[in-house]
């Protein structure tokens, strides 16, 4: 091998332990420049010595490459996720208003008015239900369920003949998931 060629490829070797990412230890790069340098090593042993170090940078180069993608797209589903968590929970007062309106709305006379107004409140409520469904918005089950400190909120104890404790029996206010992800907890009433 020439001397040109042999300067050359140190260069690189040395430029290659240079960069951060991918790339062989100080110590590995070192001992193949000691074995390249060897006058033992013939010219063939020394590039197939040399392949080696460049594939095996090559290859850490392409993982890192590829974790960096992975990550990259999982950080972004997040950011998607949590700014959809956001805007889902700015409306989850209108549900609990709507909510309230028809309760309210219960106690109120029937009368042919009231009534028309009724159905045109359950109607609206339920269209904003349906959206809040498909974008991914769920109701947290609470019926007959022990309370769980993940997704329920106690605001309450009361006690309950033939319930025992630390079973939900009321729900103060509704709660909502978006996936795994508590957007509300349940707000509720529990037995003692």
């Amino acid at each position: 091998m020439s001397e040109s060629r042999e300067d050359e490829l140190e260069n690189e070797l040395e430029n290659s332990e240079e960069t951060e990412n991918g790339s062989a230890t100080a110590e590995e790069t070192e001992k193949v420049e000691e074995k390249a340098t060897e006058p033992e090593l013939s010219a063939e042993e020394q590039l197939t010595l040399e392949r080696d170090v460049f594939h095996d940078k090559w290859m850490r180069a392409v993982a890192e490459t590829d974790n960096v993608r992975k990550r990259s797209r999982k950080e972004v589903n997040d950011a998607r996720r949590f700014a959809q968590a956001e805007t889902l929970r700015s409306f989850l007062d209108v549900y609990d208003n709507f909510e309230r309106a028809l309760q309210s709305m219960d106690t109120a006379d029937e009368d042919k008015k009231a009534g028309g107004l009724r159905e045109g409140v359950e109607l609206i409520f339920q269209k904003f239900q349906g959206a809040l469904k498909d974008r991914g918005a769920v109701l947290i089950d609470v019926v007959d369920c022990e309370f769980d400190p993940n997704v329920h909120e106690a605001v309450g104890q009361l006690p309950r003949e033939g319930v025992e404790a630390g079973m939900v029996i009321e729900v103060a206010q509704q709660g909502f998931k978006l996936g795994e992800m508590v957007l509300r907890p349940a707000r509720v009433i529990v037995s003692s």
